[in-house]
């Protein structure tokens, strides 16, 4: 498991071999909706999910889907801008805060409950 804090942490992707993710830049997703899954398989996204444990994204990728590594300087330099865990958790309480904001602090608690649990950080490629 990679160590917190440092700024070159390995981040992991799970994708099915069915549902690959690809994130489209334009998109309005907001980022509780996108935690949360709202809108379901194919719904449109900024963002890409990635977690610092690669079992969770072995997970999430099943026995027959892949797993991508990757960093945060590497991320950078194909244009995302990562959001870390650590940002998430700060964010997501009450309402939301900044990009997190969100009118159910109900579904806000539930965002940062499944960030915590999967380890979740996310690159964002709005600036694509």
């Amino acid at each position: 498991m990679p160590i917190a804090g440092r700024k070159n942490k390995d981040l992991y992707r799970g994708d099915s071999a069915t549902d690959v993710e690809v994130p489209t830049p334009d998109a309005r997703t907001p980022i509780v909706a996108h935690i949360l899954y709202i809108g379901g398989a194919g719904r449109p996204t900024p963002f890409t999910s990635t977690t610092e444990a690669r079992e969770v994204a072995e997970q999430f990728a099943g026995k027959d889907g892949h797993v991508w590594e990757t960093d945060p300087e590497s991320a950078k330099h194909q244009g995302a801008r990562h959001i870390p865990l650590k940002r998430l958790l700060a964010d997501l309480k009450g309402k939301g805060r900044g990009e997190c904001a969100w009118d159910d602090p109900w579904e806000v608690a539930r965002a940062r409950a499944l960030a915590e649990r999967w380890s979740e950080h996310l690159l964002d490629w709005r600036g694509v």
